[in-house]
């Protein structure tokens, strides 16, 4: 962080305490810190959804809003900026909560220097980063960097939500490479993770960034999300087979890249858990990659809707 210009949000509405911190900030030595100040809760939520910040430096008590409900509202705007609670009253039960919802740290307003303060933001900030990337390292697969089966559990929920308060149908694909075993077994299991992450790189080069991408485990990859336009999903698995048929035609690789898939859609009445539309979409994979091996063609994808 050091030499960096950090852009620091402050949310203060005493005019004096928030003079005294913005100078406190500026006395740095090592730092450049550029605070940006809010006096109010809706003017914190309009700066942040305009810009880009380092850190908040939160007082939760505003003429809009009070207590920890305002870090709630910060948080739910700004999930990835870390937060210090400057706090009028030596309670720590108050620090604490805060801390609990959300908050790197809290300070007592009048019981820190220039010193102090700057300390509290650097650490806030690591604290922060180590969490973001422990929280990222659970849920993301390190090879494909797709999420992994517990993204999958933590992130489905949501979409099968959206699913309820949408006229647009959802949809669970499963995916399978072909003839994978023969790529670890002929040419090795780094070849074989070469076919994995550049699969994932061709899902995600053809999916919209709001869909749900996994890597299950081995070669078994997901895409979950809400068809916004009648017969999307079916030009994307089509854009999908395009793109990997040009990937083996192109130049000589070191082996072919094909994939099987299923797809189950489902609408807002439906009452399948997602267990059930993973079935599904599971037998669906099954009879695709049969006709496949069958076929060695691009088969229709098998697809079916339930209710």
């Amino acid at each position: 962080m050091n030499y960096q210009n950090h852009q620091v949000l402050l949310v203060e509405d005493a005019p004096v305490i928030a003079k005294l911190t913005a100078q406190m900030l500026r006395k740095s030595a090592t730092h450049k810190y550029t605070p940006v100040h809010a006096s109010r809760l809706d003017e914190a939520l309009a700066a942040l959804r305009g810009g880009e910040f380092d850190v908040i430096l939160l007082d939760l008590n505003l003429p809009d809003s009070n207590g920890l409900d305002t870090l709630s509202a910060i948080i739910a705007v700004a999930p990835d900026v870390p937060i210090i609670v400057l706090t009028a009253t030596n309670s720590d039960e108050i620090g604490l909560r805060a801390v609990q919802l959300g908050a790197q740290d809290f300070l007592i307003k009048g019981e820190y220097n220039a010193q102090t303060f700057e300390r509290a933001i650097l650490y806030a900030s690591e604290r922060h980063r180590l969490q973001r990337t422990i929280r990222q390292l659970a849920v993301v697969d390190e090879l494909t960097g797709l999420y992994n089966r517990r993204g999958f559990n933590t992130l489905n929920p949501d979409i099968l939500a959206r699913v309820k308060l949408s006229d647009a149908r959802g949809f669970v694909c499963f995916f399978d490479l072909d003839r994978f075993k023969q790529i670890n077994d002929q040419l090795g299991h780094a070849r074989g993770d070469e076919a994995l992450k550049e699969f994932a790189a061709t899902l995600q080069n053809t999916f919209r960034k709001d869909m749900l991408l996994v890597r299950l485990g081995g070669d078994e990859f997901v895409c979950m999300g809400l068809e916004t336009q009648p017969g999307q999903v079916a030009g994307l698995l089509q854009a999908l087979h395009a793109a990997l048929a040009a990937r083996n035609a192109a130049g000589d690789p070191a082996f072919p890249l094909e994939a099987s898939a299923g797809v189950v859609y489902f609408d807002r009445h439906s009452t399948r858990t997602i267990e059930e539309l993973s079935a599904v979409a599971d037998t669906a994979l099954y009879g695709n990659k049969q006709a496949r091996k069958r076929a060695r063609s691009s088969a229709p994808v098998l697809e079916e809707t339930v209710r």
